[in-house]
């Protein structure tokens, strides 16, 4: 794929613990309200697995909000595949990077869809990170 990575992510990386971060995230989400389907412990799932027990700690959150699933989905039922929203945390340095994978692009490149439509859920999603 060619072209700025930061075309199909928003990243921002917060100078705490993932563990802290994670808990402000999810009540700043919930407020706005988004549900978080599944949480992907990915650092519990290595080592349940035998593979890493000292792995970094990695969130990996499924994240939905029941209204623009509805819109979205309504439109254009390939928006399935790209849903629900993940948000991805991990440590990194002495902070938190926290990235979230941009369907607005995603559905543009690949759906043909306009990407205003998931465009305004997803500045919601970044005005949730961006307030912690």
């Amino acid at each position: 794929m060619s072209g700025d990575l930061s075309e199909y992510k928003f990243e921002r990386v917060i100078s705490d613990s993932v563990d802290k971060v994670f808990s402000r995230l999810s009540q700043r989400l919930k407020d706005s309200g988004y549900v978080i389907l599944s949480i992907v412990d990915v650092r519990e799932t290595l080592s349940n697995s035998g593979l890493d027990k000292n792995f970094k700690p990695f969130y990996i959150l499924d994240v939905c909000k029941p209204k623009a699933a509805h819109l979205l989905i309504g439109s254009n039922d390939e928006y399935g595949l790209l849903l629900p929203c993940k948000i991805m945390l991990t440590s990194k340095n002495s902070g938190t990077v926290v990235e979230m994978l941009k369907v607005s692009e995603l559905a543009s490149r690949y759906l043909n869809e306009n990407r205003e439509m998931a465009a305004q859920f997803e500045k919601e999603l970044i005005s949730a990170i961006n307030s912690i």
